[in-house]
């Protein structure tokens, strides 16, 4: 039992057991465990048919209780086992979270949705003007006029009032003025996104003092 001791502890120090391998020996410990109770169980049957019957069971209960305490030893050696590798998981975890790559590529993601949030706030602007232009020309027409009743010359009535042709899209100076407001509002959500990449550059940028001293 000293010598499977020994060597978990040696197999401890070189490297964590995996979680596969862990529950493999806590099920092995648990069926020892069994063993001894029902090998216990066995003497104390055969202590009862001899003379000492009281010295029989002492020296049946000693052994069992040194086997047991051999497996206690065991599973602390199991649970420090786990714990050390458990720790060395979160450290790992802290470690990835905390690499170059992994902020660069948080960087990106929020850049990127930075721009998707541009480019949805410039297409609603484009909407709402446009929906504002079409109201603006209903407003300026007018009420329409009423159709003119049928009079008594021919089957049809009177002739109707000529209309003046309708307005297809807005006017020269409207259509200017709206280019140069969605062409401000590109510029500046590339001057934005130009800024971020910079940022981003900057951070990927080694710093002076990694860089390898020249000979």
């Amino acid at each position: 039992m000293k010598a499977l001791l020994a060597l978990a502890l040696a197999l401890l120090a070189v490297a964590p057991l995996h979680a596969g391998e862990d529950q493999a020996e806590r099920d092995r410990i648990r069926i020892e465990r069994a063993a001894i109770d029902a090998r216990f169980a066995e003497e104390q049957k055969a202590c009862r048919a001899r003379f000492a019957v009281t010295d029989c069971v002492q020296r049946a209960q000693r052994e069992r209780n040194a086997a047991l305490a051999d497996l206690r030893r065991q599973e602390r050696v199991l649970n420090e086992a786990e714990r050390t590798r458990r720790a060395a998981e979160r450290r790992k975890d802290i470690e990835q979270r905390s690499s170059p790559e992994k902020r660069a590529q948080d960087e990106e993601r929020r850049r990127q949705a930075v721009i998707e949030q541009k480019e949805r706030e410039a297409r609603a602007a484009d909407k709402a003007q446009k929906k504002s232009e079409e109201d603006a020309k209903k407003a300026a027409k007018g009420p329409r006029e009423p159709r003119a009743a049928a009079g008594p010359h021919g089957p049809q009535g009177s002739a109707r009032t000529p209309q003046a042709p309708k307005a297809h899209g807005p006017s020269p100076e409207e259509a200017a003025k709206n280019r140069a407001a969605h062409e401000a509002r590109l510029r500046a959500a590339e001057a934005h996104n130009a800024q971020l990449r910079e940022r981003v550059a900057k951070r990927k940028k080694p710093a002076a003092s990694d860089l390898p001293i020249p000979r």
